[in-house]
């Protein structure tokens, strides 16, 4: 897979290093935009067992596990609309600005999760309940689609050459991070309520407070310049994807046709693990956890499932960066062929000593090593992702194929996770679909030539 870029260079850009203070500023917008972003996309995840009950069963009864899947199939809705938000919101941000782009992403996103957070539930108003729901999840799913592409280029254009590695996983970590107080949220209202009032009313509380930080996280987005790629690029008056015809955008690409459409596939491929993989051992490993797993004989609460995703996520975090911070010095390939390798190996036995050890201890951390096996892979994903890409192109193209593997691969994860045991009645299926997954992307990082040290363009 080749991954040089040609097509005009941006001197200016890549001469004028930022001060300390523009870095600073960049991080603390992008990084706390998508705190909130995901903090309030994966929040729906953690409740999902809460949501059936509300929204799938009109008298709140349990019904099976046919509830379950519903609300599972809904959370997977919002990764159908990623590639929609990543293509819009990303032509967008190509045209007009990675800064405009973040503020529409995060604006969209808060005003969905207000609206969950206020919804009647079907016991109150019906068929429209669910439907409402879905809608709302559907918004979430665009904004997070161009968060995504938005965020990262942002964070790497802005990066000085020898860092883009460790400025591209501040992007991935914060995302963890966001999964980290959504957990720390959730785990404290549950201990302070009880059990009952918080699935009673106590779930709306979260998604309230995501929106309300999404208001705050607008000031903070406006405060940052745009990037001087992309200044750059405006300056010289080029073209961009939305103002180019359909058969003009292969050619507006630095490669042949045929190039172009290698790249997208490969980055599909390339994608496809981290997003199964981080979906199944997060979103929907605290429902497998209470449901499969037991310590000395009880049931493991849903408090002691989600501190086991809170210390999952603080170890992904730390990973994360140091899995950035190592690819500047000896590249990106290294950390993500080992992650491959170590999810392709680990997850089955890993998943079924979590559901027969009968202890708490071991199944934290079976999701901690797992966790970090993702992890490394996931520190330079949006770093390559950038790199692969041209300014002009670069939100839309990164950002659709890269929502695109999400949908496919992330979205129906914990509903492939959950249909796979509750069908073979085998809980250490649930991991199977991110052994798939990480096939296919150990094939596309064997192909990959390496990206460090090539200049953005």
């Amino acid at each position: 897979m080749s991954t040089s870029t040609s097509g005009p260079a941006v001197p200016s850009a890549e001469a004028a290093a930022p001060t300390t203070r523009q870095v600073r500023t960049v991080v603390l917008a992008a990084s706390f935009g998508n705190l909130v972003e995901w903090f309030d996309f994966t929040t729906y995840g953690l409740l999902a067992a809460v949501i059936a009950k509300h929204f799938f069963t009109a008298q709140g009864s349990s019904g099976g596990s046919t509830p379950l899947l519903l609300a599972f199939a809904t959370f997977g809705a919002g990764f159908l609309a990623r590639p929609l938000g990543g293509l819009v919101i990303g032509l967008f941000g190509d045209r007009r600005g990675r800064k405009p782009a973040l503020l529409l992403s995060i604006a969209l996103m808060g005003f969905s999760t207000f609206v969950v957070a206020i919804l009647p539930d079907q016991a109150a108003i019906g068929v429209a309940a669910p439907t409402l729901l879905v809608l709302a999840r559907l918004l979430q799913g665009l904004a997070a689609g161009g968060e995504w592409g938005g965020a990262a280029s942002f964070l790497v254009e802005w990066a000085p050459t020898g860092r883009r590695g460790l400025l591209g996983s501040v992007h991935t970590a914060t995302i963890f991070v966001g999964t980290l107080v959504g957990s720390l949220v959730i785990a404290a209202l549950t201990a302070g309520l009880g059990a009952d009032r918080m699935g009673d009313w106590g779930w709306r509380i979260p998604f309230a407070i995501g929106g309300l930080l999404a208001l705050i996280a607008i000031p903070v987005r406006l405060k940052a310049e745009e990037t001087p790629i992309f200044r750059a690029e405006a300056e010289q008056g080029l073209r961009t994807l939305a103002d180019l015809e359909p058969s003009e955008v292969a050619s507006s690409m630095p490669t042949t046709r045929g190039a172009l459409t290698r790249r997208l596939a490969f980055t599909f491929c390339l994608v496809g693990m981290q997003s199964a993989a981080v979906y199944t051992y997060t979103s929907y490993f605290p429902t497998f956890v209470t449901k499969y797993t037991t310590n000395h004989g009880q049931a493991v609460g849903s408090g002691a499932a989600l501190f086991s995703n809170a210390l999952a996520s603080v170890v992904v975090i730390a990973v994360v960066l140091l899995s950035g911070h190592l690819s500047d010095r000896i590249g990106r390939k290294p950390a993500m062929l080992v992650s491959c390798v170590l999810v392709l190996v680990l997850s089955y036995p890993l998943i079924r000593l979590a559901a027969a050890a009968d202890s708490l201890v071991v199944t934290v951390l079976v999701q901690c090593v797992l966790a970090a096996s993702v992890a490394l892979f996931l520190g330079c994903l949006p770093v390559v992702l950038v790199e692969l890409f041209p300014a002009r192109v670069r939100v839309a193209g990164l950002s659709t194929s890269y929502n695109i593997a999400s949908a496919v691969f992330g979205g129906f994860a914990p509903l492939i996770a959950a249909a796979l045991v509750a069908g073979t009645a085998q809980p250490a299926n649930a991991s199977l679909w991110a052994v798939f997954a990480a096939l296919v992307s150990t094939a596309a990082v064997l192909f990959f030539r390496e990206t460090r040290g090539v200049d953005l363009a």
